[in-house]
């Protein structure tokens, strides 16, 4: 449960978001994605109030938003690059746009999943499945990315690829929150950070020392 939370985030900054298990990290990120409203307070998103605002505008606001959560959500009996295409299109990789083609097959190079874009998604391991969840998350170049320990089950070659893509993305302008036990990627991509113990924001500091 969080505690009198108060963090702001603007238009292309990084923030790691770092705390224990049962701190309240993926309980934030759940929020910020508008999976769930907060008990009490606000939560604003692009200027929005998350509580008062319209279907339209919250699914607006959704098509901004690219999330990778820790429990992937993949689905099984698709193929990666059909669970990727669903982020872009509901109709699958048939109406995919050229360009749109394009960023997926590129993502899934960058990734090292291109030789696995048409197995299906069961038959991937933790760490694949994983990487395609990144995929589907930036495919659509979010203004803001949610990721929730997304280098967990990736090897050390892996993990610094999936911060490569994200430091991209901060770069062209997205603002990216990373929630991490990571202390090696902490120490050597120093960004702003945020500390969560027990729900409640015990740091803030604009350079992380973690």
């Amino acid at each position: 449960m969080l505690d009198q939370i108060h963090l702001e985030l603007g238009k292309g900054e990084f923030l790691y978001l770092l705390g224990g298990t049962g701190a309240g990290k993926s309980t934030l990120l759940r929020i910020l994605s508008t999976e769930e409203l907060p008990d009490a307070g606000t939560a604003s998103l692009f200027g929005y109030d998350l509580a008062k605002v319209s279907g339209t505008a919250l699914r607006a606001i959704r098509q901004c938003i690219g999330t990778i959560p820790q429990d992937i959500r993949l689905i099984p009996d698709f193929s990666v690059l059909d669970n990727v295409a669903l982020s872009v299109s509901l109709g699958g990789r048939r109406a995919l746009p050229a360009q749109a083609r394009a960023r997926i097959n590129d993502l899934l190079e960058r990734l090292g999943l291109g030789p696995r874009r048409d197995q299906m998604a069961m038959t991937l391991s933790r760490g694949e499945a994983q990487r395609v969840a990144v995929a589907r998350a930036l495919v659509r170049c979010p203004e803001l990315i949610l990721a929730d320990e997304p280098t967990g089950a990736q090897d050390r070659d892996s993990a610094w690829g999936l911060m490569d893509l994200f430091l991209k993305a901060n770069l062209t302008g997205a603002a990216v929150i990373l929630a991490t036990h990571d202390r090696e990627i902490v120490r050597r991509v120093r960004k702003r950070c945020a500390v969560l113990k027990s729900g409640r924001l015990l740091l803030e500091e604009s350079l992380c020392t973690y």
